[in-house]
């Protein structure tokens, strides 16, 4: 694997000077023979956050396409019902929960509309009433049929409310919300003391607790299958790159021989703690378990123009300089710098895009300093 250049350290402001034209207010931004001087407080600003560059261990990278897999109708989503006041029922994302469990409370009593419970109780009770008393007059032809029906019709759909809420109502008054199913606490949507309309989501239970990540593995990398332990993958509806790692991942098995269509798979194991959705594909950056000293930057220091890579290295003026650099293979949330850095310079690692256009907008179309 060719050598490469990573950045270790908490992020630093980086500090520029000021600039003084003659006869011009002071600028906060412009260009002067190729570097970009930004103050620090625009700096600040604009998030750009720059550190060091190090020598660090790096595995090589192998980058494909994969899928999230996962059995279907394994999930659910509960919902309030009633709008009111949520008290949580202290549960977490990952705890444990039983079909029937308790989630959360949901309490109206203390909001404009009232308690919506009461307000059942009530309505039930006065269709009740209204409709014995039109069963009794209809007896002696006091009221039409018609006018029966409809008694008996809004009687029907109160009682249908109120047992409704009864069952999930607590011994408060409060309308108990449960799980559905036995899994675990995928997602939580609110919080204690928070105020939700009536079908609200409040939470997601899932009975499947972890996840499957299928990679397929060209051919040509049969060689080095036995030397793949890890992955990161970023899903095309999100440009977070998730790291198995973080997610409790392992791998679980891998293919001996091709399905067909020239691929190995490569399968992994991990929990279900993001918002993914079974059955989407995903781009995959497969991770071998030897690795070798190499420069390195995160994806996002690194801008491209028209087909060149390039970083902004801050010189000791505190100013930034456009350098140009040859990468290797990314992971997905690092890249190799195989020329055009050196251990102990510092570059822009957050916002470098705000600096490139910082550059751009400094520099009238004809014009540039030259002083």
């Amino acid at each position: 694997m060719a050598v490469c250049t990573i950045l270790n350290g908490c992020g630093q402001h980086n500090h520029g000077h000021e600039h003084e034209h003659e006869g011009e207010h002071e600028s906060e931004e412009h260009v002067h023979d190729g570097a970009v001087k930004i103050s620090p407080e625009r700096q600040a600003a604009l998030g750009i956050i720059t550190d060091t560059v190090a020598r660090t261990e790096f595995s090589e990278v192998i980058r494909t396409s994969g899928q999230i897999a996962s059995s279907t109708g394994d999930e659910m989503t509960v919902v309030a019902k009633s709008e009111g006041i949520v008290n949580m029922a202290g549960l977490s994302e990952g705890s444990p929960v039983g079909k029937g469990g308790r989630i959360a409370s949901i309490s109206s009593r203390d909001i404009g509309s009232g308690d919506r419970l009461a307000k059942a109780r009530i309505t039930y009770e006065t269709a009740k009433k209204e409709y014995e008393r039109d069963l009794q007059l209809s007896k002696d032809n006091i009221v039409s049929e018609s006018h029966l029906d409809q008694s008996r019709l809004e009687y029907e759909y109160a009682k249908a409310e109120y047992e409704a809420l009864t069952a999930g109502s607590g011994a408060s008054g409060s309308i108990v919300v449960t799980s559905p199913l036995s899994g675990f606490i995928k997602s939580l949507n609110v919080r204690s003391g928070d105020f939700v309309e009536t079908g609200a989501p409040i939470a997601t239970v899932s009975q499947n607790r972890r996840l499957k990540l299928r990679a397929d593995l060209s051919e040509k990398y049969f060689g080095k299958l036995g030397q793949i332990r890890d992955a990161n993958f970023v899903t095309s509806y999100s440009d977070k790159v998730y790291s198995l790692k973080d997610l409790g991942g392992r791998l679980t098995s891998y293919g001996r021989a091709s399905d067909g269509d020239f691929f190995i798979p490569v399968t992994f194991e991990f929990d279900n703690k993001g918002d993914f959705v079974p059955g989407s594909y995903v781009e995959v950056f497969l991770q071998s378990s030897g690795s070798e000293p190499c420069i390195t930057v995160p994806v996002k220091a690194v801008v491209e123009d028209q087909g060149v890579n390039y970083v902004f290295v801050k010189d000791d003026d505190g100013d930034f300089l456009r350098r140009e650099v040859a990468l290797g293979t990314s992971d997905g949330i690092r890249i190799p710098v195989l020329r055009g850095l050196e251990e102990g310079e510092t570059i822009v690692v957050e916002g470098a895009v705000h600096v490139k256009l910082a550059g751009v907008a400094s520099v009238p179309a004809g014009h540039t300093h030259n002083h």
